[in-house]
C-alpha cells in the first residue's frame, strides 16, 4: 500500500484515477477545489483516506495542504498532479485572464506541488514518484488549444527535467499524455469528429488513463523515470 495524493481527484480523469488507486488498496488523499460534501455525494464516491478542499492556484495553500497530509500520513510515496483547465479558443482570442488561468493551474500549480514534494522527500532521504497528467496537445500542435498546449508542453519538459535532476535522490517523475478522453464534459459533436479521425478509431476512457497510473505506481514500473506515456489512440503519430 502506497501513500498517494491526487490533485483534481473529484471529477473526470482524476476521479477515475482516485477510484482505481483505492481499488488497488492504496491510501489515497484527494486535493481538489470541490467541497468535501460534494465529493461525498458523488455516485460511487471512492472511500479515500482524506479529502482536502483547496485552491491549488494558491501556491502557499496547495503546498501547505500537501505537506500537512504527508506529515499526517507519515510520508508520501506518490503525487499525481492531475488538476487542470482547458478552454477552446483561437490564439488571437486568448485574454490575459485565460493565459494566466492556464499557466497557473496547468503548470505553476504542479511545479509548486512537485517542489514541495521533492523537498519533503529529500529531507527525509526517501524515494518517491511524481506523475504529471499532461496532454497529447503538449506533444502535437492542436488548433484552438494553443494556450492549453503551451502549458502542457511546459509540464512535459518540466517532468523530464525533474526526473533528470532528482534521479540521484531516488525520486522519479513521469508524464501521462491523454488524447481525447470521453467524459461528461466533452462536446459530443466535436469528439465524434475527432474519433473518426483517430488512427485507432476510438476515444480513450478515463479508466484507461487510470489503469496506466495504477501500473506506474506499482513495483513493476520502479525503474521508469522521465518517460512520457501518450494514451491517445495514435493522435500524436
Amino acid at each position: 500500500m502506497k501513500r498517494i495524493q491526487v490533485t483534481g481527484g473529484s471529477s473526470g480523469i482524476g476521479l477515475a484515477i482516485t477510484r482505481a488507486l483505492v481499488r488497488d488498496s492504496h491510501q489515497v488523499d484527494v486535493l481538489a477545489r470541490r467541497s468535501a460534501a460534494e465529493f461525498a455525494a458523488l455516485e460511487d464516491a471512492p472511500e479515500v483516506a482524506g479529502y482536502h478542499s483547496v485552491d491549488l492556484t494558491d501556491g502557499d495553500a496547495g503546498a501547505a495542504t500537501l505537506l500537512g497530509v504527508a506529515n499526517g500520513r507519515g510520508g508520501l510515496d506518490v503525487l499525481v498532479n492531475n488538476a487542470g483547465v482547458m478552454n477552446y479558443e483561437n490564439a488571437s482570442d486568448a485574454t490575459a485572464e485565460s493565459i494566466d488561468t492556464h499557466l497557473q493551474m496547468n503548470l505553476a500549480a504542479p511545479m509548486r506541488l512537485s517542489a514541495a514534494a521533492v523537498g519533503f522527500l529529500q529531507e527525509r532521504g526517501e524515494p518517491g514518484l511524481i506523475i504529471n497528467i499532461a496532454s497529447v496537445a503538449g506533444i502535437a500542435p492542436t488548433p484552438k488549444l494553443s494556450v492549453y498546449s503551451a502549458s502542457k508542453a511546459g509540464l512535459i519538459h518540466y517532468t523530464k527535467s525533474l526526473a533528470a535532476e532528482c534521479a540521484g535522490s531516488g525520486i522519479r517523475a513521469v508524464a501521462v499524455a491523454p488524447g481525447a478522453v470521453a467524459t461528461n464534459l466533452t462536446s459530443r459533436v466535436m469528439f465524434a469528429m475527432i474519433e473518426k479521425a483517430m488512427p485507432l478509431g476510438k476515444l480513450q476512457s478515463p479508466e484507461e488513463i487510470a489503469e496506466l497510473v495504477v501500473w506506474l505506481t506499482s513495483d513493476a514500473a520502479s525503474n521508469v523515470t522521465g518517460a512520457v506515456f501518450a494514451v491517445d489512440g495514435g493522435m500524436s503519430l
